[in-house]
């Protein structure tokens, strides 16, 4: 990576824990640097093609999933900023071109100097049923990408004992 500190680093937000680990990773990597902190939702329109039929959704309009999307966005932003990032919060409409490309447009809009997201550690199977954003991301890329990878088992295991520890 180069040394010009005036392009942002991009995350991608979802609210899961795997993304959380995600910003932590990048707060200890790159402290102190702009960052754009990506919250990309899904409006009704594409829901009904992805599932085939209003009968399967709740009924909303998108506004409400574009002003929940913001506030995953915010909530991701101020967990950046507590990791040390210089954070703003950004949301994306994704297209029918699928949330990787609406992603890496958004890292072409700021010029972003690497994209950091988490991975849900899905199995090849689960991968290769659902599709993989993190793989789509990184196979489509002009740019470093960094995945954090999930929560091991043993980390999982290994936490409340820390934890217990700590406080005894």
């Amino acid at each position: 990576m180069t040394n010009d500190h005036a392009k942002p680093i991009l995350i991608c937000y979802d609210g899961s824990d795997g993304a959380k680990r995600a910003i932590e990773a990048a707060g200890g990597l790159f402290a102190g640097r702009k960052t754009i902190v990506l919250n990309v939702w899904s409006p009704i329109s594409l829901m009904v093609a992805a599932y085939g039929g209003m009968a399967a959704l709740p009924s909303y309009d998108d506004d409400v999933l574009q002003q929940g999307a913001s506030k995953v966005a915010e909530a991701g932003s101020a967990i950046a900023t507590e990791a040390g990032l210089k954070a703003q919060p950004e949301i994306a409409e994704v297209t029918y071109q699928g949330t990787w490309h609406t992603i890496l447009d958004v890292a072409d809009q700021y010029d972003a100097e690497v994209i950091v997201l988490g991975a849900r550690g899905l199995s090849a199977f689960k991968s290769a049923l659902l599709g993989s954003v993190s793989h789509s991301v990184t196979q489509h890329a002009h740019l470093p990408v960094l995945i954090v990878p999930p929560v091991t088992q043993r980390e999982k295991v290994a936490a409340p004992v820390e934890r217990a520890a700590s406080t005894a």
